[in-house]
């Protein structure tokens, strides 16, 4: 015991506590001897109750950022495509009769006449009863670009095809022509509103709907008064990018209201492949015109190539539901027309003539093939 007033001047460095009657009791702690923790074990958990501890907070973390996924969205994620979506021979024989299975065999791609001739047999009143079958064409490309993986983006396409045919209603087409002459051309043309400044100023007062028209094309000289409409029609204000502005008011509605309209779509693993399924007449329409409106749109396909070498159109498929039947259609005598009428006029002469005499060999050779789906 020591005296508690030599404790509280701070003469001792000890520890004191109070008694149970109120009598503070201080103890010289500086004389008891302090004994190292040298042997002291320090016992860990096992290695199993680590590792379930640990698993247990990974699985709480992975729990807390998953989100809702609607049941649709999950089945198209576990999807996996069972190959590619262009067709690959590899190791198969060429044809060597007339009669085989395609799945055995290499196919054979044959002219656009034998194959519209097939689907006529097959769409017969007495086979399939659709004598009028609309008569469409897959066309496959290479989205590829020159520099390693890059990809052309998907395009839109309108175009006015030398033969119409049933398909699609007539589309509702707004112009804007400042002069009488040009009015009177686009609504000869079939425009189905045309006007100027007064016209843009109904707009912006709201007599007249947008809902209304599918299309908007304007003359040149209106360029600059359409321009407080851009809020307004947005996507859909004329531009000379899209063919929608321009000084030949008639040729410009009728594309807009009568021509068809296709779209390429990339698929979503094979980012090179895009196909584009547009109809190019019916099975009634005469041999000739169904070739001039095949050719039409695959030169309006083989414009948006966005690569200097390889091939864009890599193949076309004609068919016509119901019919399951496909047919692989030679392409490369419409696509290289633009080059032909480029050529000189005596190179054109000597190719007329070589294309007269290969015509009869494709015929004889060809006439009899027929490829069906197995």
């Amino acid at each position: 015991m020591v005296n508690v007033s030599s404790y509280k001047s701070g003469t001792l460095q000890d520890k004191y506590y109070r008694g149970t009657h109120g009598v503070i009791v201080v103890y010289d702690v500086s004389s008891v001897s302090r004994v190292p923790l040298l042997n002291q074990q320090r016992f860990a958990a096992r290695k199993g109750t680590r590792e379930r501890k640990g698993m247990k907070k990974v699985k709480a973390e992975i729990a807390k950022k998953e989100e809702f996924v609607p049941y649709k969205i999950k089945l198209a994620k576990l999807h996996v495509p069972e190959g590619p979506m262009r067709l690959v021979e590899i190791n198969k024989p060429e044809v060597v009769d007339d009669v085989y299975f395609t799945k055995h065999f290499m196919t054979v791609p044959i002219s656009l006449a034998d194959a519209v001739q097939f689907h006529r047999e097959t769409n017969h009143p007495s086979v399939y009863d659709s004598p009028e079958a609309l008569i469409t064409m897959k066309v496959e490309l290479n989205m590829q670009l020159e520099k390693k993986n890059r990809y052309l983006e998907n395009f839109s396409r309108i175009v006015l095809l030398p033969h119409s045919f049933e398909y699609q209603p007539v589309r509702k087409v707004l112009a804007f022509c400042k002069t009488q002459e040009t009015q009177e051309d686009a609504t000869k043309a079939g425009a189905n509103a045309v006007g100027g400044l007064d016209l843009v100023k109904r707009i912006q007062s709201g007599e007249v709907p947008l809902a209304d028209y599918d299309y908007f094309v304007a003359h040149t000289n209106m360029m600059a008064d359409i321009l407080p409409l851009r809020g307004l029609l947005k996507k859909k204000l004329p531009n000379v990018k899209n063919g929608s502005v321009g000084v030949d008011m008639p040729k410009m509605i009728q594309i807009f209201s009568k021509g068809i309209e296709f779209a390429s779509t990339r698929d979503a693993y094979e980012l090179d492949y895009g196909l584009v399924e547009v109809p190019f007449g019916r099975l009634t329409m005469p041999m000739e015109e169904l070739e001039a409106n095949f050719s039409t749109i695959l030169k309006d396909i083989e414009s948006c190539r966005a690569r200097t070498s390889g091939a864009f159109i890599t193949r076309c498929y004609v068919l016509s539901p119901p019919s399951p039947e496909y047919f692989v259609v030679k392409t490369e005598a419409y696509i290289k027309k633009k080059a032909e009428d480029t050529s000189s006029s005596s190179s054109s002469d000597d190719e007329s003539d070589n294309e007269n005499e290969k015509p009869d060999e494709e015929e004889q050779n060809t006439s009899r093939v027929r490829v069906a789906k197995q």
